[in-house]
């Protein structure tokens, strides 16, 4: 490369906002779904435009309006802020920190303590003991009722864990009270507003969005899993592969990759998967057809249910897998994703 060019590229470099291309479309995201809080506020408060007439209409209007904020904060947070959480959108560190205070308070979550379970607590500690993100265990070792964790995790259990964590030592506390600081004035506006309206409009999509979709979330991607060891390196998290699912929710689904190479950008691990697919056959790795929601389905259901979230993907069987569709006594050389570390 010429001078010229390296300095063109230098210049470039220095101007650029995105820190990847595709990072677009998580800024996009996170704009659409404020956007849609946004709107769902102002009919609430023209009640004859949005065809409110009484209280029936505005139970309607509040069930289905909550649902759907629930379902794009679960994804903005838990998907999309994920991304960010690994890999920061922007190329300044400044940005990319005071964006992530306005990304997840709409999800009901100070940035800081997101950050803090999910990659301090849960990659560093994935399915070990210390893991406290995940479901608690039955005495047989297997995940607690797929109902109870949702319903009692975000945020009971969260907040006793944070407490402990976040109190234990002087440096993370003063962190942990200035960011919570900041998140309560910027989740008080709603209030400031119309207290009702928040409630119904704020709080409860935040609930739904936490128990009903990264509950759910945590719960199906490693289900049934075991921690990482030489004996077993690919049964940590599962593979789910419906071109639809990853192709709308920023490749969530190919969540084994992602552990194990969590500095990948989210655009590149479907090209990651392909490259590891031998590597996933002969580990065992449990790789199914669908996505995470057909998962949740099926774990809430019966054995015969359960059964079916336990098998495999056809393309990804082998004789190394168990019934649960999980490594057994794999020893595996990742030769091919070097490039990827």
């Amino acid at each position: 490369m010429s001078g010229e060019a390296r300095d063109a590229s230098a210049v470039s470099s220095r101007w650029r906002i995105l820190a990847h291309p595709q990072d677009g479309h998580c800024l996009a995201f996170h704009i659409a779904c404020l956007t849609a809080y946004a709107f769902a506020f102002w009919l609430y408060q023209h009640p004859k435009l949005a065809g409110i007439t009484g209280p029936w209409s505005r139970t309607a209007f509040v069930a289905a309006s909550a649902s759907m904020l629930g379902w794009i904060s679960g994804i903005d947070v838990g998907v999309n802020f994920h991304n960010h959480s690994h890999r920061p959108i922007f190329t300044s560190r400044f940005v990319s920190r005071c964006f992530g205070r306005v990304w997840t308070f709409s999800g009901g979550w100070p940035s800081f303590f997101w950050e803090y379970c999910h990659v301090t607590i849960h990659h560093a500690n994935l399915l070990t003991i210390d893991d406290w993100t995940l479901p608690k265990r039955n005495a047989d070792g297997s995940f607690e009722d797929f109902r109870k964790y949702l319903f009692m995790h975000w945020p009971w259990r969260v907040m006793v864990h944070l407490w402990k964590d976040l109190t234990a030592r002087q440096s993370l506390r003063r962190k942990a009270l200035r960011e919570l600081a900041i998140f309560i004035v910027l989740w008080s506006i709603p209030f400031w507003i119309d207290p009702l309206m928040a409630i119904w409009l704020w709080a409860l999509p935040h609930w739904i969005a936490n128990a009903f979709v990264m509950n759910s979330g945590m719960y199906v991607q490693h289900a049934g899993c075991v921690p990482k060891d030489p004996a077993k390196p690919l049964s940590h998290s599962t593979v789910f592969l419906s071109n639809f699912f990853n192709l709308t929710m920023f490749n969530i689904g190919f969540h084994l990759e992602h552990h194990d190479h969590p500095r990948v950008h989210w655009s590149e691990l479907p090209h990651l998967h392909k490259l590891l697919k031998q590597d996933l056959i002969d580990g065992g790795a449990h790789v199914v057809p669908f996505g995470l929601y057909h998962a949740s389905f099926l774990l809430a259901g019966d054995d015969a249910r359960k059964k079916r979230f336990a098998g495999q993907d056809s393309g990804y069987k082998t004789q190394n897998a168990n019934e649960c569709g999980l490594a057994v006594g794999a020893d595996v050389e990742v030769s091919r994703s070097e490039n990827y570390r």
